[in-house]
C-alpha cells in the first residue's frame, strides 16, 4: 500500500513539472512573438551560462516600388538571411538602453496574472508618444507590453530615430564590407532600442553608391529570447531593408541646327544653334527634397540666352499615373544665368512639393545655346559640364548630394590664308575671294570689328586680305570649301581655279582633324588664340604671279617719233638753205 501511494505521489510531481515547463515555454513564446516583426533568432547556449548577448544586423537594399509596410517588416526568418540579394555597406546603426524587462504580477478583473513587461525611460516614452498610455501602472512605475512599444515605433519612426541619433549614450557602428555589423556585450533582461542613424553613404558591396529614399524602421531588443524549438538564445539576427531609388544624369547633344546628333560629341559652325538634352532621375526620400537643381557650366565659346523659347522642362513620371507633364517657366522652375562664369542653373524649388515621396522622379530638359566667336578651334573643343544637385534631411542631418553628368564637346575648325606676291616677300592687301562649299553654295561670313577674322553668319561670302595679307576664317565644321579669287592687286594675275580646302576628322571622338589643300595633305596648326588646342587651322599660302610688261600706248613710242620728226625737219631745212645759196 505504501509502495502504491509513493508511485502515485511521484506521478503527481511529474505532472506538475511538465505543467511548469509548458507554462514557462508558453510565456517565453509570447515574449518572442511580441517582437517577431523585426527579429529572427539563432539557437544558442542556455541562458544560465551566458552573461551577455549580441545583435547581428545584415543590411539589404530594398525596392522603392515596394509598399511601406513591406519595407518595415521584412526582416528575415530564424537564423536565415533575407531573400534579398543586394547587401549594403557603410550604413550606420546605433542603440541605446531605454529600460528593463520585468516579471510583473498583474491584477485584472479580479484575476491575478504574471506577465513579462517592460519599463521605459521618460525620454523614450515621450518620443514614442506613450507617456500617458502605460499598460500597467504599479505605484510610480509604468510598464508596457511589447505590442504597445512596436505599435508606437510605427507611428513615431522619425522621432525615435532622432532620439537614438542624438543620444550621448548611444553605441554606433556601420555595416562593413560584408554588409554586416555586430553589437555585442548586451546585458540580459535589458531593453534596447536600435535605429538606422545614417544611410547617406550607403553603397553596394562593389562600391556603387546607393540613393536611400527610406531608412528602416527602428526596433526593440530584449535578451534572451526563446526560439521555435524552445531554446533560450542570446545572439539574434536582424535583416532590415532600405528603400532605394536610382540617381542618374545623362547629357547629349540632341541637334546642331536641324541635324540630329544624339551623342556627346558634335561639329558645328560658329553661329549654329546647339540643342542639348539632359535626362536625369533623382530619388525622393520619405521626407521629400529640400533642394533640386541642374547646374550647367559652359566654355566661353557657348552662349545661352535665358528665355522660355530656349528651354523646355518635362516631368516624365508624374505621380502614380507616370504621365508626362511640361513644367511652367518661372512658376514651377526658374533659370539663373551667371554671365561672368557662364553657368546656367535650373532650380526646381517651386516644384519640390509636387514630387512623389519615396520614389524616383525622372525629368527631361532640352535647351538651346549658340557657338559664338570665342569658340576654341580644334581638338580641345568647346565643353559643357552638367551636375545634378539635391538636398534632403536624414535623421536631422542635411545631406547634400552632387552628381556629375557626362561632358559634351562641340568641335569647330578654321582656315588661315596668306596672300603673297611672286618672287617677293611682299604681302598683298585687298585681294578678294569668295567662299563656297562643296556644292558651290555661298558660305556667308561676318567680318568682326577687330578686322582680324571672319566667322559664319554674315550676309556675304566675300572675304578680303587684311594689311598683313591674311584671311583668317574661324568656326567651320569639317567639310570641303573653295576660295575663288575675284580681285587682286594691279600687275598681278588672278588665280585660274578655286583653291579647294578639305577638313576631315580623323578621330571624331577626340576631335583630331586633318586637311588637304588642292587634294594634297597639309599639317594643321594649333589654334592661334588657344595654342594648347591642336589640329585647329588649315594653313595655306597663295601666291599671285605678275603679268608681262608691255609698251604703254602714247608713252615712249610717241617720244621716239617726235625726236625723229624734229631731225627730219631740221635736215630738210638745211638742204633748202644750201640750194638757195648755190643759185
Amino acid at each position: 500500500m505504501n509502495r502504491f501511494r509513493k508511485k502515485k505521489k511521484e506521478k503527481r510531481a511529474m505532472k506538475k513539472n511538465v505543467l511548469k515547463k509548458f507554462a514557462a515555454a508558453a510565456l517565453a513564446a509570447a515574449t518572442v512573438m511580441s517582437s517577431m516583426s523585426v527579429m529572427a533568432f539563432a539557437a544558442d547556449a542556455a541562458v544560465g551560462t551566458e552573461k551577455k548577448g549580441s545583435v547581428t544586423i545584415t543590411k539589404y537594399m530594398g525596392d522603392a516600388a515596394n509598399d511601406y509596410e513591406d519595407i518595415e517588416t521584412n526582416y528575415g526568418a530564424s537564423h536565415q538571411e533575407s531573400g534579398a540579394t543586394e547587401k549594403l555597406k557603410d550604413v550606420k546603426f546605433a542603440y541605446i538602453e531605454v529600460g528593463n524587462r520585468v516579471q510583473v504580477e498583474v491584477n485584472e478583473n479580479s484575476t491575478r496574472t504574471t506577465e513579462m513587461l517592460y519599463t521605459l525611460s521618460d525620454d523614450a516614452a515621450t518620443e514614442l508618444g506613450i507617456s500617458n498610455s502605460a499598460d500597467v501602472i504599479d505605484g510610480e512605475t509604468s510598464y508596457y507590453r511589447m505590442s504597445t512599444l512596436d505599435e508606437a515605433i510605427g507611428k513615431h519612426k522619425k522621432d525615435v530615430i532622432k532620439l537614438v541619433k542624438n543620444s550621448k549614450n548611444k553605441v554606433e557602428q556601420q555595416t562593413g564590407t560584408d554588409g554586416k555589423v555586430v553589437f555585442d556585450n548586451l546585458g540580459l533582461e535589458k531593453l534596447y532600442l536600435f535605429a538606422e542613424t545614417d544611410a547617406s553613404a550607403a553603397k553596394k558591396l562593389d562600391g556603387t553608391a546607393v540613393a536611400v529614399t527610406k531608412v528602416s524602421v527602428p526596433f526593440f531588443v530584449s535578451l534572451p529570447f526563446t526560439d521555435a524549438n524552445g531554446n533560450s538564445v542570446t545572439n539574434i539576427y536582424a535583416y532590415p531593408k532600405n528603400s532605394t531609388g536610382n540617381v542618374s544624369i545623362d547629357k547629349k547633344i540632341d541637334k546642331v541646327e536641324d541635324t540630329s546628333v544624339g551623342d556627346i560629341k558634335a561639329n558645328a559652325n560658329i553661329g549654329d544653334s546647339i540643342i542639348y538634352k539632359v535626362k536625369y532621375s533623382v530619388p525622393v526620400p520619405e521626407n521629400g527634397l529640400t533642394e533640386l537643381k541642374i547646374v550647367d557650366t559652359m566654355d566661353k565659346g557657348l552662349t545661352f540666352t535665358d528665355s522660355v523659347a530656349n528651354i523646355t522642362v518635362k516631368d516624365d513620371k508624374v505621380g502614380a499615373t507616370n504621365t508626362e507633364k511640361e513644367l511652367s517657366y518661372d512658376s514651377e522652375y526658374t533659370v539663373n544665368l551667371d554671365e561672368t562664369n557662364n553657368i546656367v542653373t535650373i532650380d526646381f524649388k517651386n516644384y519640390l512639393k509636387s514630387l512623389q515621396l519615396n520614389s524616383t522622379e525622372e525629368f527631361t530638359i532640352t535647351y538651346k545655346v549658340k557657338l559664338n566667336e570665342n569658340a576654341v578651334l580644334g581638338q580641345k573643343g568647346n565643353k559643357n559640364k552638367v551636375e545634378l544637385q539635391y538636398e534632403y534631411e536624414n535623421n536631422g542631418t542635411t545631406i547634400d548630394k552632387k552628381v556629375p553628368g557626362n561632358d559634351t564637346t562641340v568641335f569647330t575648325y578654321g582656315i588661315n590664308l596668306l596672300k603673297k606676291g611672286e618672287g617677293t616677300n611682299t604681302v598683298l592687301e585687298g585681294v578678294k575671294f569668295e567662299l563656297t562649299d562643296s556644292e558651290n553654295q555661298p558660305v556667308k561670313v561676318l567680318k568682326k570689328e577687330t578686322n582680324e577674322f571672319y566667322t559664319p553668319g554674315g550676309t556675304s561670302n566675300e572675304v578680303t586680305t587684311a594689311t598683313d595679307g591674311k584671311i583668317y576664317i574661324r568656326g567651320l565644321k569639317p567639310g570641303t570649301y573653295k576660295l575663288t579669287e575675284t580681285k587682286t592687286k594691279v600687275g598681278y594675275v588672278l588665280l585660274k581655279d578655286p583653291v579647294e580646302i578639305m577638313i576631315t576628322q580623323k578621330e571624331a571622338e577626340s576631335g583630331i582633324a586633318e586637311a588637304t589643300v588642292g587634294r594634297k595633305p597639309v599639317t594643321m596648326q594649333n589654334d592661334q588664340k588657344n595654342s594648347d588646342s591642336k589640329t585647329a587651322e588649315v594653313p595655306l599660302t597663295v601666291v599671285n604671279s605678275k603679268g608681262f610688261d608691255l609698251p604703254a600706248t602714247g608713252g615712249r613710242g610717241i617720244a621716239l617719233f617726235t625726236i625723229a620728226g624734229i631731225a627730219i625737219v631740221a635736215a630738210a631745212g638745211s638742204l633748202l638753205f644750201m640750194r638757195k645759196r648755190s643759185k
